[in-house]
């Protein structure tokens, strides 16, 4: 576990942290800009002017969620367990330790169920028409390919073949309450390029887009069920 909590930790600081693109790219892929003005939760989103370092956990969880890239859960993770199971004696150990040990059981199926909410079509066409840096956008390219990455080292560990293969019921949910937050997010990413581009004739247009993202917001929550 030190091993795990050590490699994962010091890949979600590389890219948090330590990467120059990733701050501005987290301000223009994700609607955390907007949070504040939408009066969304009780608190303010940041403690301080600054960096991610100053964000309240909220938006910062919420942010990745309304994206469903959902980064703030699985970042780390992949890199971890493919660093230990490249070992074939830890990776024996690590798939003992899944199936008998509830803490990490527990933990790493958490990570499964948020996988199988994330989108990256739906992440890709945020930064699509929200991102216009090339770098920028390149960042965006190299975190889906770890949302994959990170999958398929849990689908390794778990012997599954799919996520939540043995919950046929949140499958099932996932599917069906897609059907309603796709659309959401489409429309949100659509708006938002609306009110930053200032593509509105009139404050009472400005208003109608500010209200609509509201409503895409409480939406993608509510369909997200984890929120932040």
């Amino acid at each position: 576990m030190k091993e795990l909590s050590s490699i994962g930790c010091e890949h979600y600081r590389a890219t948090v942290r330590q990467d120059p693109r990733f701050v501005p790219y987290f301000r223009a892929a994700t609607p955390e800009q907007e949070l504040g003005s939408a009066n969304i939760g009780s608190r303010p989103q940041k403690r301080r002017p600054g960096g991610v370092e100053t964000l309240r956990a909220i938006p910062w969880v919420f942010s990745w969620t309304q994206t469903r890239l959902h980064l703030s859960a699985w970042l780390g993770v992949g890199e971890a367990l493919e660093a230990v199971m490249a070992s074939p004696e830890h990776a024996s150990t690590l798939a003992e330790m899944y199936k008998h040990w509830p803490f990490l059981h527990t933990n790493m199926d958490l990570v499964d169920m948020i996988l199988a909410k994330a989108d990256k079509e739906i992440a890709e066409n945020y930064d699509h028409l929200l991102v216009s840096d090339p770098e920028q956008k390149k960042l965006g390219i190299e975190l889906r390919a770890k949302l994959e990455d990170t999958t398929k080292a849990v689908l390794k560990l778990s012997g599954e073949q799919k996520l939540q293969q043995y919950n046929p019921v949140l499958q099932w949910a996932i599917v069906l309450r897609n059907a309603y937050v796709d659309p959401l997010n489409i429309l949100q990413a659509h708006v938002l390029k609306r009110l930053r581009t200032e593509e509105y004739k009139s404050e009472e247009e400005k208003q109608r887009l500010q209200d609509a993202l509201v409503v895409t917001i409480n939406g993608i929550s509510a369909g997200m069920r984890n929120s932040g």
